[in-house]
């Protein structure tokens, strides 16, 4: 791949990066902003960090009210942009990519005069891809930031606290529509449809994958090692359960129907009874990300396999 390659792939889809790369930038840069104004509250420091059983400073409740209002004011905005802007990217560079080229019948001169079209694709598509990665995941670093400013008890790389929307897995599924962009691009040689086809494919494909993968990490959660059973900042709580005085655990529905809740008001379950969490424990959540990272990027290879092999038996035009 030439340096020719490299500033045609570039020119061709140069509106969408860098408006959207500027854009990502700014809001990077709040989110830096935002994360030190919630730490100069000092309300994780010197309140939060306390924990529930000690007492609370009395300073602490009026640094409690500006930490929650630049949170709800500031930070849930930016962590929104955040989010949206990649997956924007990667729609909006990804179906482009081919289906402008066979929309406008350019594709006919390219391919009679590139020695093959598969090297045609390539050096269309990884310039571009690495862009989006690369991009997406400047947009993930600055979402973990922002995130262990609002969640100061947490260490956000041992955090299940928005999984998904920060840190690698937000570039790599930015990178996943990305690459379904480009094969529905390529299957539909249309911009429109195909940007259609590419949102709906994408929600589908995410939210069942997601749900697909919490089941898996629901099939491995643990009892809780916290304090009173309780889950720790940065576990991912999956349900809760009841120790019984024998030491059984039991799910809310065996309960009842082992101990049947009393009509005269009396407390249930009763004292003996204590409540335990399922957690899938914070130091998983790297080996959970990189699983993760690599279903997505299997995915996105696939996606990326189909787009070449239409772009190699397809009719020009």
């Amino acid at each position: 791949m030439t340096r020719f390659d490299l500033r045609l792939a570039f020119r061709l889809n140069r509106f969408e990066i860098v408006v959207l790369g500027l854009l990502i930038g700014v809001v990077g840069v709040a989110a830096v902003l935002v994360a030190g104004n919630l730490d100069a509250t000092g309300y994780g420091t010197t309140c939060l960090a306390l924990g529930p059983e000690s007492p609370m400073p009395p300073a602490c409740e009026e640094a409690g009210r500006a930490f929650y209002d630049i949170q709800n004011k500031q930070a849930s905005p930016v962590q929104t942009l955040l989010i949206v802007l990649p997956f924007l990217l990667g729609v909006l560079v990804g179906v482009p990519l081919i289906a402008r080229e066979l929309e406008r019948g350019t594709s006919r001169l390219a391919w009679s005069l590139a020695p093959s079209r598969t090297r045609w694709f390539l050096t269309r598509l990884v310039p571009v891809l690495l862009a989006v990665f690369v991009v997406s995941l400047v947009a993930g670093l600055a979402a973990d930031r922002l995130m262990g400013a609002t969640e100061p008890t947490a260490d956000p790389f041992r955090s299940f606290a928005g999984f998904g929307g920060r840190g690698i897995v937000l570039a790599a599924r930015a990178t996943f529509i990305f690459a379904i962009g480009v094969a529905v691009g390529s299957v539909i040689g249309s911009v429109l449809p195909a940007l259609i086809v590419t949102a709906a494919i994408a929600v589908i494909g995410l939210s069942g994958g997601s749900s697909v993968h919490n089941r898996i990490l629901a099939s491995e959660a643990v009892m809780a090692v916290g304090v009173n059973g309780d889950a720790r900042p940065g576990d991912l709580f999956i349900d809760q359960r009841i120790r019984t005085p024998g030491g059984d655990i039991v799910t809310w529905e065996e309960l009842y129907v082992l101990l049947p809740a009393p009509d005269d008001g009396t407390e249930w379950p009763p004292p003996d009874y204590t409540f335990v969490a399922l957690v899938v424990p914070a130091e998983r959540y790297p080996e959970v990300q990189l699983r993760e990272v690599g279903a997505l990027a299997a995915g996105s290879l696939v996606a990326l396999l189909i787009a070449g092999i239409v772009v190699r038996v397809r009719r020009p035009g």
